[in-house]
């Protein structure tokens, strides 16, 4: 990836990288421990449910929970509850954030409600998220930009986020299904993959990735052992643009914005978006294509697929005894704690 740090302070040609590029990677462009606070909440929140190993390991993010994706009811409950961590939602009003974001779009730039955390198991390669563009989820101004972070830092063996770069030229790409986040991929045609080149790097803790709507961009599988991969994502926009409902409801909309200020210490940037101008318009369905599926059973899925998700599901269960069995032996070891963001 090509750091675009030096341009910061130049609005013009932090948006003239942006639209050659189709992203823009800031190293250090985020107060790093402002983001390893939201670290510690997010891992106290699995910790408490059980997911990773908790006390003087707690940093480490180390999975004892056997990999979940997001349309299962033990990933519902946990993510709801990640859903309603204070630091979640206002690390998207921070300064330097919002500095960065005003420069790009404008003045008026501000994040959407709906705020995303992506939770990436070790060793869970077939829900590793595919690539994708933002715009069939979350439509409105095709303006709209993405911030991605890293919460904490992220090596190569973690599974980086990717960026196709250029690919946000070639508009909206059909859909297929997928096992991984969103549960579909875009479908990208051999010509963009032989004209264009995909881009990654490692990440830290403090580093800000910027793309539009229609950048294609995934995540590289986490291929390490133990750690689980934490990252968020927030989109802005331009006040009296458009954006659909969903983005200004919390994430998968199981739980309301009652649930999630419960228990929050201040209510600064509770309903912030009410005070904003902006048009609300319908979210269309994009057609997903899944194949022939005149052997659909009444849960959706033909006889092959039942065999893939099985298989799946075994591959899931030996991984996750080998990481518990490690895990056991490994847990006295001296500086067992002692990888990443402590």
């Amino acid at each position: 990836m090509r750091d675009s740090s030096e341009l910061l302070g130049d609005a013009a040609k932090l948006r003239a990288r942006l639209d050659d590029d189709g992203y823009l990677y800031l190293p250090g462009a985020l107060d790093r421990s402002a983001v390893l606070d939201l670290r510690r909440a997010l891992l106290d929140v699995l910790a408490r449910h059980n997911w990773i190993r908790g006390g003087l390991a707690l940093m480490e993010g180390q999975a004892v929970m056997q990999p979940v994706h997001e349309s299962m009811p033990e990933f519902a409950a946990v993510y709801d509850d990640l859903q309603r961590v204070e630091e979640f939602h206002t690390l998207a009003h921070h300064s330097d954030l919002l500095g960065v974001m005003n420069a790009v779009l404008g003045p008026s730039a501000f994040p959407h409600p709906l705020k995303i955390c992506r939770i990436g198991f070790p060793e869970h390669y077939e829900a590793s998220t595919p690539p994708h563009q933002d715009y069939p989820n979350n439509q409105g101004t095709p303006n709209l930009t993405a911030a991605w972070m890293p919460v904490g830092d992220i090596p190569m063996d973690l599974g980086p986020v990717a960026i196709l770069r250029g690919s946000h030229k070639y508009g909206v790409l059909p859909l297929a299904g997928h096992m991984g986040p969103g549960r579909r991929q875009a479908r990208v045609p051999q010509k963009m993959l032989e004209e264009l080149r995909w881009v990654t790097t490692r990440f830290a803790a403090g580093d800000v990735l910027l793309f539009p709507s229609h950048t294609v961009h995934a995540a590289l599988h986490n291929i390490t052992e133990f750690h689980m991969r934490l990252s968020v994502d927030f989109r802005y926009q331009l006040e009296g643009e458009a954006l659909t409902a969903g983005c200004l409801q919390p994430h998968f909309q199981r739980i309301t914005w009652e649930d999630v200020y419960a228990g929050w210490r201040s209510d600064r940037y509770q309903y912030y978006w009410k005070n904003l101008d902006y048009e609300v318009v319908p979210f269309d369905e994009y057609p997903v294509d899944r194949g022939d599926r005149d052997l659909e059973d009444e849960f959706g899925y033909t006889p092959d697929e039942w065999v893939e998700i099985l298989t799946v599901d075994k591959r899931w269960e030996a991984r996750h005894r080998r990481r518990i069995e490690k895990l056991a032996d490994t847990a006295d070891e001296p500086g067992a704690a002692q990888r990443v963001d402590n």
